[in-house]
């Protein structure tokens, strides 16, 4: 402050403010005929000052959300259109891609946003540098087959049930063994995975052309949409997945990013937001809490 004051009184060539040795203890004559000038300078200054604050929260660029086809196709059509009622001049951008891909296009900021589900997060530990991640909800695997299937004319014992059978599932995107591969592993079960896709629309009409087992997101399976599937579920032999929204730490969140972290988390109002960044900003706290 000082060195503006001296900067100020330079600039001027007359000196605004008396001086006790180094400390300021009133304003000289000049000064004093200038306050009237200076304060009105000051409220202007305020006024441009707020001015743009209030353009920055309604100006508007693009909402874009790198996301899996599960997620997209399961979860955000059920919450965008809130966002467009509230927003209706905010283009939306979805891009579909693996956990990899989407968590790349954050890094890369080619998206706003990465929403992605996983059991484990230590394969994907290079990507989830400089961001910020909250934990959302999560959804537990089923296993489908065709209704008349042999699987259902038997008691279901879960994993052993599956072992038999070749099957189909979602592709992953990292070299460590997948979910169920791992979840089998442990009770010396061999997964035979014969196909994987990234959509569980696509895994579905392999199972209906009797390819083999589906394993899927419970969030997929609708009962009347799918009632030539019997779904059986897997919670009890598998983890669950959980859902994590992620950004770049160096974005600058207006007010459709926060309506839209809401709605993806539950609780995550603005100000538990701005809570959250402000602990990782001044700590090494990876927590989430409202």
């Amino acid at each position: 402050m000082s060195k503006q004051i001296k900067l100020a009184e330079e600039l001027l060539g007359l000196p605004v403010f008396r001086r006790n040795s180094k400390a300021l203890v009133g304003l000289t004559e000049v000064g004093e005929a200038m306050m009237p000038d200076i304060e009105r300078i000051m409220v202007s200054m305020e006024h441009i000052i707020q001015l743009s604050q209030h353009h920055n929260m309604f100006a508007l660029t693009q909402l874009s959300i790198a996301t899996t086809h599960t997620l997209a196709h399961n979860r955000l059509v059920q919450i965008l259109p809130a966002i467009q009622h509230e927003y209706p001049q905010l283009p939306m951008n979805i891009i579909e891609g693996t956990n990899a891909q989407v968590l790349q296009m954050v890094q890369e900021r080619d998206a706003d946003f990465a929403w992605f589900s996983a059991s484990d997060l230590t394969p994907y530990n290079p990507l989830l540098r400089g961001v910020f991640m909250l934990p959302a909800e999560s959804w537990s695997a089923v296993a489908i087959v065709p209704q008349g299937h042999e699987m259902t004319k038997k008691p279901f014992e879960g994993l052993t049930s599956l072992a038999p059978y070749p099957l189909i599932t979602y592709i992953t995107s990292h070299k460590e063994p997948s979910a169920l591969a791992k979840a089998m592993a442990g009770r010396g079960l061999s997964a035979r995975v014969v196909l994987t896709a990234r959509n569980a629309e696509m895994i579905k009409n392999y199972v209906r052309q009797g390819l083999g087992v589906g394993v899927i997101a419970d969030m997929a399976f609708d009962a009347e949409r799918d009632s030539d599937l019997a779904m059986f579920p897997l919670d009890r032999w598998m983890p669950l997945f959980n859902t994590y929204l992620v950004w770049h730490n160096d974005m600058r969140l207006r007010s459709y990013h926060y309506d839209f972290i809401d709605r993806i988390v539950p609780g995550a109002t603005r100000e538990a937001v701005e809570q959250y960044v402000q602990r990782q900003q001044s700590s090494s706290d990876p927590g989430w809490a409202i």
